[in-house]
């Protein structure tokens, strides 16, 4: 199920990701954890109020999109699909990528290697200047 509005606004972006999510304003205010029942939520997809960071950040998470996509700053849900779209990433490299990012002992092996490179150009830059 696919909602889209031409209007990029944030009460229709709200509106858009809760109802993507399945779930009634009752149950994101819950999900939230207001005491208001439906009211806020309302309030958010009717424009007569806006959420707090930490909101913002709690749908986000309950919506499993970007805060740029939940703020309506671009159009890709999760940055997978802007490194996707944007980035021409594919599903293997980005799977690679992530690894990566969450082995710490394979980050410091790239990280000496890149300095011990940066390292050998700077000599090779200084012995071209001295001659």
């Amino acid at each position: 199920m696919h909602f889209y509005y031409k209007d990029k606004t944030l009460p229709n972006r709200f509106k858009e990701c809760r109802l993507m999510t399945g779930l009634s304003q009752s149950q994101l205010s819950n999900a939230l954890g207001f005491k208001g029942g439906k009211a806020t939520i309302s309030g958010y997809e009717h424009n007569k109020r806006l959420p707090n960071i930490p909101t913002l950040v709690k749908m986000k998470n309950i919506f499993k999109v970007s805060l740029d996509y939940l703020l309506c700053l671009d159009d890709y849900p999760t940055h997978i699909d802007y490194a996707k779209s944007e980035l021409g990433l594919d599903d293997e490299l980005i799977q690679w990528l992530l690894e990566l990012s969450t082995n710490e002992e394979l980050k410091i092996k790239i990280n000496d290697y890149i300095q011990h490179q940066l390292l050998k150009e700077v000599k090779t830059h200084e012995n071209k200047d001295n001659q």
